[in-house]
């Protein structure tokens, strides 16, 4: 590709996305302005702290960045090279939400192995004589991230003069999971009436044992399903990959003429259809 080509290939796609941008200025709006208060708001209950004006500048560049390389990867096929910036571009808009949210579940995910020993070390804690906030500082040095996280910042919270109830209910509004909503509201709950909280703790942590049991045994149940689904989805790139290294030539109307972009067309809109059936399938909501 003669270097004229290729700036007026960038050219065509700065055009096309000042079109597109003019035409859903709303859409482009609620994927950069509106999403990055809400990255930032989510990095920061991760302790990431990144401002929203670098948020912004991240959602709103990065996109036209990768745009812009993969219209790079196909540089001998300018067609081609443009829907592929554009289908990037439009991937890298939606793609930071999905992403946060899966970091945040993984977080969380760690966080509800983590409190099983966690609550077994307050309830030791709790009956060898120490208060509440003694037995969450021991948390604090013994216990990895993010559990010794977000104890220390209920402990940081209480010192700075938060009522020990409004420092635990801010905690179960960072995390919004059933077991960490079940050990606060016993805290916040014995505190107020009395009761003896060690022996609660081990009750919470026989529930939350159980629980993790049968998330578990589901996941092992459907680990060949879903395994089945990512063989079968990368199966077609796969084989696309090797036919076109063994004989390009033959390969090449499937990437440069009209019917072979609706083949592609079917092949990508077909892939994503069975993907999603299959992951409806073997997801198990407990």
């Amino acid at each position: 590709m003669t270097p004229l080509l290729l700036w007026a290939g960038l050219i065509l796609i700065g055009a096309l996305v000042f079109f597109a941008t003019l035409v859903s200025y709303e859409a482009i709006e609620r994927h950069t302005v509106k999403d990055a208060d809400w990255v930032a708001n989510q990095l920061d209950l991760m302790f990431i702290p990144i401002p929203p004006k670098r948020a912004f500048r991240i959602l709103m560049l990065g996109p036209f960045i990768l745009g812009i390389l993969a219209f790079s990867a196909f540089w001998g096929n300018t067609f081609l090279g443009l829907i592929s910036a554009l289908g990037v571009i439009g991937v890298g808009f939606k793609l930071p939400r999905p992403f946060i949210e899966f970091l945040l579940k993984s977080r969380t995910r760690k966080l509800n192995m983590q409190l099983v020993d966690g609550l077994t070390l307050m309830a030791n804690s709790l009956r060898s004589g120490l208060s509440l906030m003694q037995t969450l500082q021991i948390v604090v040095e013994e216990m990895p991230d993010p559990l010794s996280q977000e104890m220390n910042l209920v402990l940081s919270e209480q010192r700075i003069g938060v009522p020990v109830e409004k420092s635990f209910q801010n905690f179960a509004a960072r995390m919004k999971t059933e077991d960490v909503e079940m050990f606060v509201t016993a805290v916040i709950v014995l505190r107020e009436t009395g009761g003896n909280l060690a022996e609660t703790f081990d009750t919470i942590v026989h529930t939350i044992r159980e629980r993790l049991k049968l998330e578990n045994k589901i996941s092992a149940i459907t680990a060949q399903g879903v395994w089945q689904g990512r063989i079968l989805t990368m199966a077609p790139f796969v084989l696309m990959i090797v036919l076109n290294s063994i004989d390009s030539s033959h390969m090449q109307p499937l990437f440069t003429t009209l019917p072979g972009y609706i083949l592609l067309a079917i092949m990508l809109t077909l892939i994503g259809v069975g993907a999603l059936m299959i992951k409806k399938i073997v997801t198990i909501r407990i």
